[in-house]
């Protein structure tokens, strides 16, 4: 991480605070409020798509016509990590959002 620059972490530290504020206020939720399996799966699913998203973050920077372009985004760690936390993260929003219909 001593190679990024300190705009990327700056994004890194916010999109992993932000993550795990919203992972915090859905558990929350979930025990002390009212136990909502829905609002829990969605909570989880963006616990993981801003996490995810924390750890590219030259997607932040990049112009868009350049993200489109490229084949390969770098990214913090292992890239399969953050595929799978991304896939993860819609699955779940998308089973949250199902079940609400």
């Amino acid at each position: 991480m001593n190679h990024l620059p300190f705009k990327e972490k700056v994004i890194l530290v916010l999109c992993v605070s932000f993550s795990a504020l919203i992972l915090i206020t859905g558990i929350y939720d979930f025990l002390i409020v009212e136990v909502n399996i829905r609002e829990l799966l969605m909570t989880v699913g963006v616990f993981f798509l801003l996490l995810s998203a924390g750890l590219i973050p030259k997607l932040f920077f990049s112009p868009l016509k350049d993200i489109f372009k490229s084949k390969e985004i770098s990214t913090i760690g292992n890239p399969k990590i953050q595929q799978w936390l991304s896939l993860s993260g819609l699955l779940l929003c998308t089973l949250g959002l199902l079940l609400r219909i």
